[in-house]
């Protein structure tokens, strides 16, 4: 059986894609994961997937002069990577982006390598890893343009997404108000977690609230309508259960959102950011697909006359949604297939 190395983590939306692929090639290959000691290692000893943890080094754009030691440090995390990839010997390597797998991807040598860009304009990781990756997949058409060896699929999403049922009884609801879902990510968002506790005396009159405030980050107190939770292992369910939901907008949460067509308010991170959210957010909200509020703009008054508007218009974002491809899984398996069925083992690159 073929082996193919998934690389990437640090958060949820450079994990859980892989997750998704994973799902789809785990019968027909050994699929082994590198990563840090991120959430990608505990998630993948919950699942079964063997694991190979490697040091790694985060660019920090919030603290420039921590950035000196990044080569020397990057250095050894690749020359770890190539050792865990000649312990796996694997035929094809993909990642997934971001810190976690970059060195995996400059270890790669002559492993065919696929990488993966989720956000609208490219990441330095991909950048980086650009001369070694025999294809960069993106999920937005104005990125691919971008390399030559560039090519629009979409995201990986998980397919059990699309087979959650509605659970109102779980987060402890017994009315039938409509339900708004706030999805900080896996690490959390703060500044919204703390704008939506000040707007709970508003938003509860309307609606009941599930908040997932993110790992070891600080929501409101559990109340009637109210359900606090640190992080959702079953995102099917509460896809199935919100009628809107509020997010930040990384590129992995949107989509699943079009793709299950759940209208979305989005507040992009733009502090510490190289302006990736905000581009995601406006590219979907240009389609008609989502909405917008700034963080610069966001008030507890902002931020209930903004979910109380996508309500009363969810009909036209469903609508809208509808007709944007977002989902780009089984592209990306077939891909992935070709590539390791026309792949010789003797195969070079540049």
């Amino acid at each position: 059986m073929q082996t193919i190395v998934f690389a990437g983590g640090g958060t949820a939306g450079h994990v859980m894609p892989n997750f998704a692929l994973i799902d789809e090639l785990k019968t027909d290959y050994n699929c082994v994961y590198i990563g840090g000691d991120g959430m990608e290692k505990t998630l993948c000893l919950e699942r079964g997937i063997p694991f190979y943890s490697i040091p790694t080094v985060k660019f920090r754009r919030d603290k420039m002069l921590k950035n000196i030691s990044v080569p020397f440090k990057l250095r050894s995390c690749v020359k770890a990577a190539r050792k865990a990839l000649d312990e796996i010997k694997p035929e094809l390597i993909f990642s997934k982006g971001g810190y976690a797998a970059l060195p995996v991807a400059l270890a790669s040598k002559n492993i065919p390598l696929i990488s993966h860009e989720s956000d609208f304009s490219p990441g330095l990781a991909t950048k980086l890893a650009k001369n070694k990756s025999d294809l960069v997949l993106c999920a937005f058409s104005p990125c691919a343009q971008k390399f030559k060896n560039g090519k629009h699929v979409g995201t990986p999403l998980c397919q059990k997404l699309y087979r959650g049922a509605p659970d109102r009884a779980a987060y402890g609801f017994k009315d039938l108000k409509p339900i708004i879902a706030v999805v900080g990510g896996s690490s959390g968002a703060q500044s919204l977690n703390d704008c939506v506790v000040k707007a709970l005396p508003e938003l509860l009159k309307s609606f009941n609230v599930i908040h997932m405030t993110g790992r070891n980050k600080s929501g409101g107190e559990k109340q009637h309508g109210y359900c606090p939770i640190e992080f959702e292992n079953n995102m099917a369910r509460l896809y199935a259960t919100c009628n809107v939901m509020v997010t930040r907008a990384g590129a992995n949460a949107l989509a699943e959102a079009i793709a299950l067509k759940v209208p979305t308010l989005a507040v992009p991170l733009e502090r510490a950011s190289r302006g990736d959210q905000l581009q995601n957010a406006e590219y979907f909200k240009n389609l008609g697909a989502i909405d917008i509020l700034r963080e610069t703009d966001m008030t507890p008054t902002s931020l209930v006359n903004a979910v109380s508007a996508l309500y009363r218009n969810k009909h036209k974002y469903i609508s809208a949604a509808s007709g944007v491809s977002v989902d780009g899984t089984k592209q990306i398996c077939a891909l992935i297939r070709e590539k390791l069925n026309n792949s010789s083992p003797t195969e070079t690159r540049p």
